[in-house]
């Protein structure tokens, strides 16, 4: 089975060591908005409490994002990408005022009152933020603005299975900092290298 693809149709091991990039439907830069590099920070705090992966890099560019990441537990990488995916583009759309519902019940069929108190604190600090993104964006863009789309993601994902250390080591620095790779700003902010405390140690073996 061809394990390094980008298919509709997977096959997935929750031990595994995933390489994924996500882009945004037609490459539109969305991520040069600074609000929305922070948002989707705060999605990936939130989706690693409540979907329990392992976390060991990741980077935002302007129109795409890689994550280096080992699901765990009864949440494979397909059932973590969807919640980030999805819960993150209502949310964004929240804030260009797309749409005026906030999704405060990112479980969906589990609800938010069966959420671990620390969980629920968790969640409720993110709905404040959000709140105060929606209000800064407005501040800088105006009321219904229309410059900046309504977001989508790129339908699927890529994803590669790690198959050893060196591959480790290869898609780690790949995605640290590929922001290098685009010729950003050396002091780039929305990489992991800027996040440690959100990030797992990985054993080498």
């Amino acid at each position: 089975m061809n394990k390094h693809r980008n298919s509709q149709k997977r096959y997935y091991d929750t031990n595994e060591v995933y390489f994924v990039t996500v882009k945004t439907q037609d490459n539109h830069p969305y991520f040069k908005e600074k609000i929305f590099s922070e948002l989707l920070i705060e999605e990936i705090k939130l989706c690693k409490k409540l979907k329990k992966f392992n976390l060991f890099a990741f980077c935002i560019m302007y129109d795409h994002v890689h994550f280096l990441l080992q699901p765990g537990g009864k949440y494979n990488i397909s059932k973590v990408m969807q919640f980030l995916k999805r819960h993150f583009t209502r949310n964004v759309n929240y804030i260009m005022e797309y749409n005026n519902e906030l999704n405060s019940d990112p479980e969906g069929d589990i609800g938010q009152c069966r959420l671990p108190k620390e969980e629920q604190e968790m969640l409720k600090n993110f709905i404040v933020k959000v709140k105060n993104y929606r209000n800064q964006f407005i501040q800088k863009h105006g009321v219904n603005q229309t410059s900046i789309p309504k977001f989508k993601w790129q339908k699927s994902y890529y994803d590669h299975i790690i198959r050893n250390e060196r591959d480790m080591e290869y898609h780690y620095d790949y995605t640290a900092n590929n922001f290098q790779k685009h010729k950003l700003s050396n002091d780039w902010q929305y990489t992991s290298l800027k996040y440690n405390d959100i990030l797992d140690i990985f054993l080498l073996i």
